[in-house]
């Protein structure tokens, strides 16, 4: 008995405790201490503290000490929120005391902690201009802070400062005012300027160029209500380098003097004014001057002085005494100038088209080279000159048995492969049999220096390797005394050959160049890198070779990266000689996505598919799922045999990867269901389904769908906005009408609501049957105009609020007044705002169209660059529904736009833009009526050029 006793005493002292900690309490606050950001206070009670599924509940927990004032709201009878309409700025401080009179839901008083209290900090920057890390900034750059708070000057002064690269002591700072700072903000944004608080501020001192800087906002930087930054702040930069000026031009190699042919430049590290840049000249010998291209810009980082010029010849680069970047910063390496540059000898080229091309065999087949060693004067004359006066290119010739397939693709993967340190090597080095080359000399019958295109005669059909040697280009190209070699590959034939891959059957089918007939009895193969022969057979009388039994794009072995080593290779012959290759990789510009055709990429033909009763499920719901498999066939789809069906489903969360795994039950139509109960402690996101081949390998099968699983609340509620039903044209107001009412049947009555409504541009209408056209997009406005005066004359207004009740049986009526004049179609967006029992905000939209009339008008050019002498468009009238209307008179108007610009710097590496559009009207162009089909066709020929803008206008009869 004494046990017993001692035992029960302790139970109901440990449950005596229990109930005490249990006491009512506030379970959870957010935010506390030092947040930024803040735009909500939630807070979670032990107990329920309001009923259940209210949406009236006005129980006020808190008496709240703060600046900014809020919207509570109770999500359930547990969890309150009190609402900041946006992020809180920093330097507020915010004191949530828990009303001594408040209770539970049950009476009870609450206990522990009573006061509760955030800070959003002191100042801090949000972003800068120039953005952090930049690596440009100018010696005198004034940095233009976007902050979260308002700062006192006097803690700026003191807390905010440069660390500079070299510079031991802190750099103070300049805070810039008054018309320096106006100046800045209007040229950085214009109309448009942020509510953000804006600070400007410059360090005393300049930067050195090339330089570290950080911007240090260190800590005690004050609010204007006494709260400081707890931390520094650093915001790193790089100042620009230094204003220099280098010539540039190509060379053969960096020894090299400049190639004659090509351009010369200056190029600058900083932008300069195209006054001061055009200026710059290039002298050459006996007092000739090259002058920089025109430049339409008011600076420019560079100039460039166009070739060609004359071989071997010295220049003198001069510039201006007083060169000075956009920013007066003279040029450092100024001592540099007059620079003297020098043009070499023109470079010798041998250049054959291609690395391989195909040549007409009944067209005389000709292989031309290109063959240059320019002089100072290029001069084109026909000569009849003897072989003994010709100069000769020794050369290489191999010709390869059209039987040899497999060669021919390994000498087209050679020359492919030839990379820049090739230059030095024959093609035919490692030939085995030297014999088989047929060496020439090539004549080039206008001498060495001759820029010119000599023909290399072949002999016949087939499939050639040509080579030149040129010790001149080795000289120039290589840098070395070593001859350079030029190889290329060429296919003398009458045949064509196409060829198509596919995953079942294949096809290729030849015809001839000269006719484009079909060739029968065509011998066709296929072979790999490797040299494995896939397929060979003969086309038919249609000249069509249909082949089965080709490996599919992965099964291919690949020997090398380039495309050549990969894929398939095919050839043609005829028993005439004739040859014709291609590869399955050369399909530049046919590709089949450039056409909107599928590109399937993998070999595998099963198509797997899961249909859910749903996508968005909650924990402890049930999914259900059906499971569609089918094979990709010639004729469609198909069954899949069973030994391939998969044999599991694999249900996997995308961020954790935990996984479920359900068996599959195949039906004889292909199908099969299965039914998923979610577990209630399932992790919230995104499920993908997978139908695995063997179980325990989830990597094998295929997805076949997904879905998400939320935590969410259903709505008990629906709302409904109600426009009138006829067009608004030009309305200046409209009657609204409003209702609620609950799912399971009933008005909402005496609910509170929120009205809220915007009127905003609507996108341009398009109708069928007027592709093309422009329907209504408003009037052009005449005069000059500055960019952003037209936006602001359009600026959407503000949303407008209206908070009512809803009467007994949930509804009500009001009405959008003051509507604008409309110039173009616009809308009103409306939306409906009230509490769902279920604790959340339910926000219902809706819009109606605002038409300018009841006619609309449209036009569409024949072209958007048109010709002055005769511009062609049609002009379109129809109704709000887009029917044709005949008989309408209209009238179209000429103007002329013209826009200019002027760019400015200001302090501290920031700059003005300035830009002005003109508009004027020039004449009508074209007066008429409107066909049956409502269509007006006008033609006239501009008596301006540039931008012009046609505007067509129509009259209603009501005016």
């Amino acid at each position: 008995m004494r046990w017993v006793c001692i035992t029960t005493g302790i139970v109901f002292f440990l449950a005596s405790l229990l109930t005490a900690t249990e006491a009512p309490h506030v379970a959870l606050f957010s935010p506390q201490g030092t947040v930024k950001g803040v735009q909500q206070v939630r807070v979670k009670f032990s107990e329920q503290m309001v009923p259940l599924a209210d949406p009236r509940a006005h129980l006020e927990p808190f008496l709240i000490d703060c600046p900014v004032q809020g919207k509570s709201r109770w999500i359930d009878g547990h969890n309150w929120v009190y609402d900041f309409t946006k992020k809180l700025p920093a330097g507020l401080r915010c004191t949530f005391t828990l009303k001594p009179d408040l209770k539970t839901l049950a009476g009870e008083a609450l206990s522990g902690q009573q006061t509760f209290v955030f800070s959003t900090g002191g100042p801090s920057i949000r972003a800068s201009i120039p953005y952090q890390g930049s690596t440009h900034i100018a010696e005198d750059q004034v940095f233009l802070l976007t902050l979260d708070g308002e700062p006192t000057q006097e803690s700026i002064r003191a807390h905010v400062f440069f660390a500079v690269e070299g510079i031991q002591e802190r750099v103070g700072v300049r805070i810039v005012t008054r018309e320096e700072r106006e100046a800045i903000l209007q040229a950085t944004y214009g109309q448009r300027r942020p509510t953000a608080p804006l600070l400007l501020i410059q360090a005393r001192q300049r930067f050195p160029a090339a330089t570290r800087v950080n911007l240090i906002w260190g800590r005690g930087v004050e609010s204007l209500t006494g709260i400081p930054t707890e931390k520094d702040q650093i915001l790193a930069f790089r100042t620009r380098p230094a204003f220099t000026a280098t010539f540039h031009c190509r060379r053969e190699n960096p020894r090299a003097d400049c190639l004659p042919l090509t351009p010369m430049s200056l190029r600058f590290s900083a932008p300069v004014t195209w006054t001061q840049a055009r200026t710059i000249v290039l002298k050459g010998p006996e007092g000739k001057v090259w002058k920089p291209e025109e430049s339409e810009e008011e600076v420019v980082y560079r100039v460039v002085f166009p070739g060609p010029f004359p071989e071997k010849t010295a220049f003198r680069l001069e510039i201006p005494p007083d060169l000075t970047d956009e920013a007066g910063r003279s040029l450092v390496n100024a001592g540099s100038f007059p620079l003297t540059v020098k043009t070499a000898d023109y470079p010798p080229l041998a250049k054959f088209a291609g690395r391989f091309g195909i040549l007409e065999r009944k067209a005389s087949p000709v292989l031309p080279v290109t063959l240059r060693n320019l002089e100072p004067e290029l001069k084109m004359r026909m000569l009849r000159v003897e072989s003994a006066e010709a100069e000769t290119i020794p050369g290489k010739l191999l010709s390869l048995p059209v039987e040899k397939a497999d060669e021919i693709r390994a000498w087209l993967g050679k020359i492919y492969r030839r990379g820049w340190e090739d230059r030095g090597t024959s093609l035919f080095a490692d030939l085995d049999r030297q014999e088989r080359l047929q060496e020439f000399s090539l004549p080039k019958p206008h001498g060495g220096k001759t820029f010119e295109v000599v023909g290399i005669p072949l002999p016949g059909p087939g499939f050639y390797l040509v080579e030149l040697e040129s010790p001149r280009l080795g000289a120039a190209l290589l840098g070395k005394p070593q001859p350079m070699f030029v190889p290329t590959a060429v296919l003398v034939t009458n045949l064509s050959l196409h060829f198509k891959w596919g995953r079942e059957s294949s096809l290729a089918w030849v015809t001839t160049l000269d006719s484009g007939q079909p060739v029968p009895a065509a011998r066709v193969t296929v072979i790999d890198c490797q040299g494995t022969l896939w397929w060979e057979g003969e086309t038919d009388r249609k000249g069509i070779a249909r082949i089965t039994g080709l490996p599919w794009r992965d099964e291919v072995p690949r020997c090398s990266y380039h495309p050549l080593e990969y894929g398939l290779f095919v050839t043609a012959r005829t028993t005439s000689g004739d040859l014709a290759l291609v590869h399955s990789s050369w399909d530049d510009g046919i590709e089949p996505w450039r056409f909107q055709l599928p590109t399937p990429s993998a070999r595998d033909t099963i198509i797997a598919h899961t249909i859910l009763d749903r996508p968005l499920f909650r924990a402890g719901e049930t999914v259900h799922m059906k499971h569609i498999l089918r094979q990709e066939t010639e004729t469609g789809f198909g069954l899949v045999p069973e030994a391939k069906r998969p044999q599991a489903v694999l249900i996997q969360h995308t961020g954790s990867g935990q996984r479920y795994t359900l068996p599959l039950t195949w039906g004889e139509n292909g199908t099969a269901e299965t039914e998923w109960q979610i577990p209630r402690q399932a992790r919230l996101g995104l499920y993908t389904v997978r139908l695995v081949r063997e179980k325990g390998k989830p990597w094998t099968g295929w997805q076949s769908g997904r879905f998400r699983v939320e935590a969410f609340r259903v709505p008990l509620m629906k709302g409904r906005i109600r426009f009138p039903a006829t067009p608004l044209v030009s309305p200046r107001e409209v009657t609204v009408d409003l209702a609620v009412s609950y799912l399971a049947g009933g008005g909402a009555a005496r609910l509170p609501v929120r009205f809220r409504y915007q009127v905003r541009p609507k996108p341009l209408p398009s109708f069928a049957g007027f592709e093309g056209f422009v329907f209504a997009n408003g009037a052009v406005q005449e005069g000059l105009h500055k960019p952003g005066e037209e936006a602001e004359e359009r600026k959407v207004p503000g949303v407008q609020s209206i908070d009512l009740e809803l009467d007994a049986a949930g509804t009500a009526r009001t009405r959008i007044t003051g509507l604008p004049v409309v110039q173009a179609p616009q809308e009103i967006l409306a939306e409906l705002e009230f509490r769902d029992p279920n604790g959340e905000v339910q926000t219902i939209s809706s819009t109606v169209p605002l038409w300018p009339a009841h006619l609309l008008v449209g036009l569409k050019p024949e072209s958007w660059a048109l010709a002055q002498q005769e511009v062609k468009f049609r002009v379109a009238v129809v109704d709000l529904r887009g029917k044709p209307l005949p008989q309408v008179p209209v009238s179209v108007d000429l103007f002329r736009r013209k826009t200019y610009s002027h760019r400015k710097r200001l302090v501290g590496g920031f700059y003005a833009y300035e830009h002005f559009t003109e508009t004027r009207r020039i004449e009508t162009v074209c007066t008429g009526q409107t066909d049956e089909r409502g269509l007006l066709f006008c033609t006239f020929a501009s008596p301006v050029t540039g931008n012009v803008v046609l505007q067509a206008t129509v009259q209603e009869a009501t005016g």
